[in-house]
């Protein structure tokens, strides 16, 4: 499956989640909603069969499904506590996603 995973800048919060979910075997590519253009979204968007964002706002439609990690509030990607929220979002999420 090809996923898209958005946040605000596309550093912390879409990084983490798109590094774990690589791990079950699908294409994905994380990116910023305010740090990509308007364009660059939409073409990332048509690309994707899925798209995951992590704050509710940031992007809807069909493919979309909200994984609310809440607020970009960690100082830096990879954040312990940040991992944590993310490996339970896979985890109440793994019969969607977990094969490929």
């Amino acid at each position: 499956m090809k996923i898209l995973v958005v946040c605000d800048e596309g550093n912390n919060r879409s990084v983490m989640v798109a590094h774990q979910i690589k791990y079950w075997g699908h294409d994905v590519i994380a990116a910023g909603v305010k740090r990509n253009s308007a364009e660059t979204i939409e073409m990332l968007s048509k690309w994707a069969d899925r798209i995951i964002t992590t704050e509710a706002g940031q992007l809807e439609g069909p493919k979309v499904q909200l994984w609310d990690i809440g607020p970009d509030e960690y100082p830096r990607p990879f954040n312990k506590e940040l991992l944590s929220i993310v490996r339970g979002m896979m985890e109440e999420h793994k019969s969607e996603y977990k094969e490929a």
